[in-house]
């Protein structure tokens, strides 16, 4: 087991500044580095940490950060989640990686879980310098997600998304969405994600649970599924049976879609149980496994 040290990192990206924290093994090598970032309304200290603690303590570096406009990141107007941008800030913190001296930057992996393990299927598509990706829960099809979206809320939703967006245009006040909520509407109605997502918040942290409404046309739109063949790296895809949100059976046409290159395992679990207890523990021992395999610690 490595001793680490963990150092807060700033980067910057366009007028803003990207905070992030840098779990570095007091080892005489360069590292291998393992870049994370969460999912859909969710900061870095919302259970994420515990993985880069078990990384760093195997003898990797972790970069995990958080987006613009989210916890420890500047930007406004606060908690707004744009696709585009957080796919941004993904190729910024990358880049800036990609010169620092102290790691081995030929060894590159980028850890996404659920919303942020669709972009790094995204990203693998795209990027030459990536060495291998862990995608946990990945988000793969918005249109396939949004045939499970309650319909009595359906054209409301898109209709204050609709909304808000015009009203992003000429400046005016977000109007928001819950992320949550057990009755009403909001981004996550299924029966599972109140319960589940309340179960990875960090009250030091502080999260309104409300995101302005123009994103929800953006994921319905999202859909790295259509370029996972272009991916050409190991690839980790761990997938949930009884996830609500993402079918299990679109996650299977990923994976296939990826291979020979992916390694898919799909466990007897909801979307949240990754971050707890056994599920937490299987997915930390199967990633640390995959990635002595294919990465490896000097």
């Amino acid at each position: 087991m490595h001793a680490y040290t963990v150092e807060p990192l700033y980067v910057k990206s366009g007028q803003e500044v990207i905070a992030a924290d840098f779990y570095r093994p007091k080892t005489e090598q360069k590292p291998a580095v393992i870049i994370m970032a969460h999912g859909f309304a969710a900061l870095r200290h919302f259970k994420l940490v515990q993985y880069a603690q078990r990384f760093a303590q195997a003898g990797y570096a972790v970069i995990l950060f958080d987006y613009r406009y989210w916890g420890g990141s500047t930007g406004y107007p606060r908690e707004l989640v744009s696709l585009k941008l957080q796919l941004e800030d993904w190729v910024t913190v990358i880049d800036y990686i990609a010169q620092k001296k102290s790691i081995d930057t030929r060894r590159m992996v980028l850890w996404g879980t659920s919303l942020s393990g669709g972009y790094v299927l995204e990203l693998a598509s795209q990027l030459k310098n990536i060495k291998a990706i862990i995608a946990q829960i990945p988000f793969v099809d918005g249109t396939e997600s949004a045939k499970h979206y309650p319909l009595q809320f359906l054209p409301q939703a898109l209709k204050i998304s609709s909304q808000d967006y015009m009203g992003g245009k000429v400046g005016l006040s977000p109007r928001t969405l819950p992320v949550i909520h057990p009755k009403k509407l909001c981004f996550l109605p299924t029966p599972d994600s109140y319960a589940g997502y309340l179960s990875i918040l960090n009250p030091d942290y502080y999260w309104s649970g409300e995101v302005p409404a123009r994103v929800f046309f953006h994921l319905m739109r999202f859909r790295p599924i259509q370029n996972v063949r272009k991916i050409t790296v190991p690839t980790l895809f761990i997938a949930a049976k009884q996830d609500t949100f993402i079918p299990i059976e679109i996650s299977r046409e990923a994976a296939t879609n990826i291979a020979p290159f992916s390694q898919y395992h799909e466990w007897g679990m909801q979307h949240f149980d990754i971050y707890h207890g056994q599920w937490f523990e299987k997915a930390v021992s199967t990633q640390l496994e995959f990635l002595h395999q294919h990465i490896g610690v000097l």
